[in-house]
């Protein structure tokens, strides 16, 4: 699932974390160490889970941890309570995090020769400060994150830019992602890191960062 070699590309649709920041692994270490003291087993479920779901939003996470794995009730102040903890752990950390291996230069040479969208599960407000902190909000035409969905917004990509979805291509490190680009018929590159556990297809393309990136997509 790739675009084939005689279709122009009209757009890319990124994800942020694992992506363009090499910065997944340490939102999976905020997770854990939000739930610093509690039992073991259920801490490494917490884990597996944000590893196989990297691209939906931290408060629906917290949710579903809370009620499937604490069986606790899941209330509006716990779950503020544990993203503003959250944050506290990610907010300093994204600002200096490492640029993805190959994703500055992608991003600088892509920018105005075709539109760049950046679809993240991150709450769009911190992911737009974070961007305009690092001088990257030019880059991109449009910019989305959590609560919005990535499957809406994928939708609202295509139709915004009058795009074939098979001239699209979506970049992503996580199934949600995945996911909204095979129903509506994107193509799409799988990010897997080195080490990093592979959820995806066998016969999906992939690669363990951005390296080559302009050579894959050149023409």
């Amino acid at each position: 699932m790739f675009p084939d070699a005689g279709t122009r590309l009209q757009a890319i649709i990124f994800d942020f974390d694992g992506v363009i920041l090499d910065s997944a692994g340490l939102k999976t270490q905020a997770f854990a160490d939000c739930y610093a003291g509690e039992d073991a087993e259920k801490i490494a479920e917490v884990v597996a889970y944000q590893e196989r779901h990297g691209g939906i939003g931290r408060r629906e996470k917290f949710a579903y941890f809370e009620r499937a794995i604490f069986g606790r009730p899941g209330d509006s102040g716990s779950l503020d309570a544990l993203c503003r903890r959250f944050a506290q752990f990610v907010d300093t950390a994204l600002l200096d995090a490492p640029f993805v291996p190959g994703a500055e230069q992608a991003l600088a040479t892509l920018q105005g020769r075709l539109p760049l969208h950046l679809v993240s599960g991150m709450p769009e407000v911190e992911l737009k400060a974070v961007l305009a902190r690092r001088q990257l909000s030019g880059l991109f035409t449009s910019v989305a994150g959590s609560p919005k969905a990535k499957l809406a917004e994928f939708r609202r990509i295509l139709s915004e830019g009058g795009h074939a979805p098979e001239a699209v291509l979506a970049v992503g490190d996580s199934l949600t992602e995945f996911d909204a680009a095979l129903e509506l018929g994107i193509p799409f590159l799988a990010i897997v890191a080195k080490g990093a556990p592979d959820f995806f297809p066998a016969d999906l393309p992939r690669r363990p960062d951005l390296s080559g990136f302009l050579d894959l997509v050149a023409g």
